[in-house]
């Protein structure tokens, strides 16, 4: 297993979200955002109802309806798809549709995540399900669902009947996985220990499956045959792997002032990342972590500084790290042998590697 690559802080705390480097980009995810905003533009009768609800988790509206100046995201997965697109040749435009799709699907998929796990603030403003109620919530989060897979079913005329039959099992495909992720994720909360294999296959479904079909759903709405666009799924179910690992060091040693959380966060939490999975398979510290998780209210900040340096020092943060890097070459390689168009090519290689690099 290649060793991770140290990555000066200076360098760190600038790194942003590597962009699609093309002239037309900031038009087709701009298209993709008018798209969205058109999906979600309610009935003339139901302007104060339902779609208020989604306007606000999108960050569009205030818990009032008052406009604000606000977008919810940073919109990596619909760029993925766009990417991927452009990387196998085609016009992005093909993948509008599937762009919105999984932009509204991940969106739905937070709707419904914060009602499980009781979260009160994403992205610094109140969960819709502490503004609007948990039964309004569930069902907005349902109709986001629905819309978000009929953007597939408005495919472009010229779009083959047997590809846009393949976009939809692949969406459809992505979301069961989410949903046994999410499940797992669920169920990780009651259990006493957490196996490692468990852990990579809950993030696989939860993070994994949808930036997988993210790229895959992107070059197959390209053209791409159905052997190059699973080579891209694979490529973005590893980057999601990547992602996910690395938020998971940051959850627990990130910098507050960058990640805008509190230090040791999934620590006070009692969250069973990935550091506390290996943590509770270590015989020295297993018992002891166990023990405290076992707990039912949440660890001090001065004990979760204790345990984050415990588990840093017995090896579990460099673990980490290496697993992660490990993900972002799964990705890497995924692209290797593909006849791809070089400068989509590269942002996807970048965004693989930012996977890993970033601090927030």
């Amino acid at each position: 297993m290649k060793p991770p690559r140290v990555v000066p802080a200076r360098e760190r705390r600038n790194t942003a979200a590597p962009m699609w480097d093309d002239p037309g980009a900031a038009a087709h995810r701009d298209a993709v955002r008018a798209r969205v905003r058109r999906a979600l533009d309610p009935p003339r009768d139901a302007r104060d109802g339902m779609y208020r609800w989604l306007a606000f988790h999108l960050g569009w509206v205030d818990a009032g309806g008052a406009p604000v100046d606000g977008r919810a995201g940073k919109g990596v997965r619909p760029l993925v798809s766009l990417m991927a697109c452009a990387a196998v040749g085609a016009d992005p435009a093909q993948a509008h549709g599937v762009a919105a799709a999984v932009e509204m699907t991940h969106e739905f998929s937070l709707i419904h995540d914060d009602i499980e796990d009781g979260d009160t603030e994403r992205r610094g403003r109140a969960t819709l399900w502490t503004v609007a109620g948990v039964p309004h919530a569930i069902n907005a989060g349902d109709a986001l669902f629905s819309l978000a897979r009929r953007q597939l079913t408005e495919a472009p005329p010229e779009l083959p009947s047997r590809v846009a039959l393949d976009l939809i099992r692949r969406y459809d495909t992505a979301c069961l996985r989410l949903a046994e992720g999410q499940y797992l994720d669920i169920a990780f909360e009651s259990a006493e220990r957490v196996r490692l294999a468990d852990y990579q296959l809950m993030i696989l479904g939860k993070t994994g499956a949808l930036l997988g079909a993210a790229a895959g759903m992107g070059a197959r709405a390209g053209g791409a045959s159905t052997a190059d666009s699973d080579r891209l799924t694979r490529f973005g179910e590893s980057v999601g792997v990547a992602f996910q690992m690395q938020d998971d060091v940051l959850g627990i040693w990130g910098d507050p002032d960058v990640t805008g959380k509190s230090a040791g966060n999934d620590l006070i939490r009692r969250k069973k990342s990935l550091p506390v999975v290996l943590a509770m398979a270590d015989e020295t510290l297993g018992p002891d972590l166990v023990a405290t998780y076992a707990r039912t209210h949440p660890l001090a900040p001065e004990e979760a500084a204790g345990w984050a340096a415990r588990i840093a020092e017995a090896g579990h943060r460099e673990t980490c790290t290496r697993l992660a890097h490990a993900a972002a070459d799964a990705a890497l390689e995924a692209l290797d042998g593909l006849d791809l168009v070089p400068g989509p090519r590269a942002a996807l290689a970048a965004l693989a590697r930012f996977a890993v690099d970033r601090e927030h």
